[in-house]
């Protein structure tokens, strides 16, 4: 069993690791499998209210990212961190696309508590639409990554805009994926630079 997993490209390890905090959640909690999980309970595994963070409770900027409320959202979160997370990794490796995802998806929930100081925060949504920025600027439009990363983009702005009550595209939700394009821009080869690679 070891081997399976040192087999697994780093964004599916990462996948795989939301999925797992989800089961030990809902062990923690009592609850059924799929069973919501309410963000009051989520707190202390690490999701926050906005006007509760403080700086020293910075690490819930990270461990948010694991956290869901919702079975469903949380497998297409991990789903979209695998496809559009291997595409990165095959182009900068695993360091570059850990680090934009999280790093991006914590500058999404830091956005979010600011502007949103009575929600409570968590969700990888933030971390893969980094992910999303990144790759639409830097990886192949042939590969799956790329349209994975366009899928996500536009669930996570049509259930802002359509689904949710507010209308608008959640701060949280822009200001990672602006990382994830300013990143991206940053990276980008010049198109003969990227012939030459192997």
């Amino acid at each position: 069993m070891p081997d399976v997993f040192a087999r697994l490209p780093w964004s599916w390890l990462w996948s795989l690791s939301i999925v797992l905090v989800w089961l030990g959640v809902a062990h923690a909690l009592g609850q059924p499998i799929p069973t919501q999980q309410h963000s009051l309970d989520l707190v202390r595994f690490g999701a926050f209210k906005g006007s509760d963070l403080t700086i020293n409770e910075t690490w819930r900027l990270i461990a948010s990212q694991w956290l869901h409320v919702k079975f469903l959202h949380m497998l297409f979160n991990a789903l979209i961190i695998g496809l559009v997370g291997q595409s990165l990794s095959g182009r900068f490796g695993a360091t570059v696309m850990i680090g934009a995802g999280v790093i991006g998806g914590a500058a999404g929930q830091l956005a979010g508590a600011l502007v949103m100081p009575d929600a409570y925060i968590s969700g990888a949504s933030q971390a893969y639409l980094a992910l999303a920025g990144l790759a639409l600027l830097t990886v192949s439009r042939r590969s799956v990554g790329w349209w994975a990363a366009l899928v996500g983009v536009l669930v996570a702005v049509s259930l802002d805009v359509f689904v949710s009550d507010h209308g608008w595209v959640k701060i949280g939700h822009a200001v990672p994926f602006a990382v994830g394009l300013l990143g991206g821009a940053v990276l980008r080869r010049p198109a003969s630079d990227q012939g030459n690679r192997h």
